[in-house]
């Protein structure tokens, strides 16, 4: 037992070596001698430590290289138990959270981004469009896309909800990536939000961004194999 606290002790100060050397996902951290000099314990101590703060998503350990600090910090997997969440009618409760709340988030991240901000943006936008070109999956990117307009908020609990409900949204692009022309309409839709982000509209985005979401449901409860109208630029502005 005082083995345990005292390595629940240590993964503080590893954690909070982490965050006070604001050091970024990927980077390795100190080697198991180096930890065990530096807070004067032992081994196993460090290696119970390394656990505690593996099983937080803080660090990832991999076995001949070393620690590393984790992508995604701290978001461990499921953290909303969506597992345990009522599976026939979770797709479309996540697509009405994200109606919720994503229209505001637009909104919001019109008034605050950055040109950096805007860069990601349309970097996540442009990669998108080109695997969607080339026949490549581009599930991934559709949501960095999200997630580069939730970091733009600089509100990082927003974009940490962000980063929860899309890991979750997996199962809903396969049942919209077979409806004929969804994948049109939401590039269309990405850039009429992109150009109100630009242009620091907020009503514009959050209009655009419920569009969006509103398409999406729709080809959501069309199902596979159908084929849905895509909207011409004239709708989006």
């Amino acid at each position: 037992m005082r083995q345990v606290r005292l390595a629940s002790t240590v993964s503080d100060q590893i954690r909070a070596m982490i965050l006070d050397g604001h050091m970024p996902a990927g980077e390795r951290l100190p080697t198991e001698s180096d930890m065990m000099e530096r807070f004067n314990v032992g081994r196993s101590t460090i290696r119970e430590a390394m656990k505690q703060l593996q099983a937080e998503h803080v660090v990832e350990i991999r076995h001949g290289t070393g620690t590393f600090v984790a992508d995604r910090m701290g978001i461990t997997r499921d953290p909303l138990g969506l597992e345990f969440a009522e599976q026939t009618k979770l797709a479309s409760d996540l697509m009405e959270a994200r109606l919720m709340i994503e229209p505001s988030v637009s909104g919001l991240a019109a008034e605050r981004r950055s040109a950096e901000d805007l860069e990601a943006i349309r970097e996540a936008e442009a990669e998108m469009e080109r695997a969607v070109a080339a026949g490549e999956s581009y599930d991934r990117l559709d949501t960095a896309f999200h997630i580069a307009i939730a970091a733009s908020t600089h509100n990082s609990v927003l974009e940490r909800m962000y980063l929860t409900i899309f890991e979750a949204m997996e199962a809903n692009y396969q049942r919209t990536r077979g409806v004929r022309g969804s994948v049109d309409a939401a590039i269309l839709y990405h850039t009429a939000i992109l150009r109100a982000l630009e242009a620091g509209d907020r009503s514009l985005a959050a209009e655009m961004t419920e569009k969006h979401i509103r398409q999406t449901i729709a080809d959501t409860e069309v199902g596979a194999d159908a084929t849905r109208p895509v909207p011409t630029k004239g709708e989006h502005t």
